[in-house]
């Protein structure tokens, strides 16, 4: 048995099932699991397929979840449960070989048996954001994915065996505690973790095939090519899926927000201009218009999300204080001073 799966809103299924659908063209022996972040009904009816199950956060009992609740924001409490939703799969399924974890925000062109073919041997895999270095003055520069973690988690494969599990119960413990968006403080939810994964688990294998997660922030060492109907990468690796983060349906000929990237002019490749519209259509016609604006049940304000969170942070800042103390009296007393007064900053500015 085999299962891919992502999280959404309800306002992110137009983009799930479309995801699902490439997904199961070019994988057809998976089942494809959307975890919703709300009721599963009539809003889903439009969305049926025999290979996707649908599946209610509020269904699935998961420790420590009305914390998140109080203190993430949706796309927050979306991230978190990445761990906890491959362990339930991985935990309630014996027979189940392994889980792919896809973004939402992905559209797939072939099939992922070269990642199966690596689970034969490892038992996670990682998609680094790139394999080159970046010699120009563009974004995102390396300094800036630096900031967000090596690894792009917006996919990641998980054989069912107990090293894998073990992997996933240390990432869901970091990102219940410390999953918040906040690159001042170096928070990038639950990604910046899993660039400890290697140094810290046995067994752990990074996918260098070009083809997987194509998106902004490897451009700058990935070409798209075609031949007889299939996309290639470098003329070299087969094309297997495309990150489409940041993407604007209504603006197909921007890859991604411009904010966050300008190593390629709007349009300026033809065959990534071709495939962004492509997608951009399908997302249309599958009712993107009309779901995006719907409001998830664990939708808050900023105003209701501050509030909760400050009921939330006291957990926090004790959890942050004790690493610090265990931290800095291994330390000279010097550098124990400065750090005491870095953390203090930090501990005044947590959001």
């Amino acid at each position: 048995m085999k299962i891919a799966f992502t999280p959404a809103t309800i306002s992110f299924l137009p983009m799930a099932y479309t995801l699902a659908k490439s997904f199961l063209i070019h994988n057809p022996d998976y089942k494809f699991y959307i975890f919703l972040l709300d009721p599963v009904n009539e809003l889903t009816n439009p969305f049926q397929h025999d290979k996707i199950i649908y599946v209610s956060i509020a269904n699935i009992e998961i420790e420590g979840f009305e914390e998140l609740q109080n203190s993430y924001s949706i796309s927050e409490l979306s991230f978190a449960l990445k761990p906890a939703l491959s362990l339930y799969l991985l935990e309630n399924f014996p027979d189940l070989k392994h889980v792919f974890y896809f973004d939402a925000d992905i559209y797939v062109y072939n099939s992922l048996e070269h990642a199966e073919k690596l689970l034969e041997t490892y038992d996670l895999l990682l998609t680094p954001h790139f394999l080159s270095p970046i010699n120009d003055d563009k974004i995102p520069s390396e300094l800036h994915i630096l900031r967000t973690g090596v690894y792009n988690m917006g996919f990641a494969a998980f054989k069912n065996s107990e090293n894998a599990k073990s992997v996933l119960r240390w990432w869901k413990t970091r990102v219940f505690d410390f999953g918040f968006e906040n690159n001042n403080l170096g928070l990038a939810a639950d990604q910046m973790y899993m660039s400890l994964a290697p140094v810290l688990f046995k067994n752990v294998g990074i996918i260098r095939h070009k083809g997987y997660n194509f998106a902004y922030w490897n451009i700058h060492e990935r070409k798209l090519s075609e031949y007889n109907g299939t996309y290639f990468i470098n003329s070299e690796y087969p094309l297997v899926f495309i990150h489409f983060a940041k993407f604007d349906p209504h603006n197909p000929d921007h890859l991604t927000g411009m904010k966050h990237f300008n190593r390629m002019l709007p349009g300026e490749d033809p065959l990534v201009k071709k495939l962004c519209s492509e997608y951009a259509n399908q997302l249309i016609s599958t009712g993107f218009d009309n779901y995006i604006s719907i409001k998830s049940v664990y939708f808050k304000s900023k105003a209701r999300q501050a509030h909760d969170r400050m009921k939330t942070s006291k957990n926090f800042r004790e959890r942050f204080k004790n690493i610090i103390t265990l931290f800095g009296s291994l330390l000279p007393g010097f550098v124990k001073k400065g750090m005491t007064k870095s953390a203090l900053f930090t501990l005044r500015n947590i959001r």
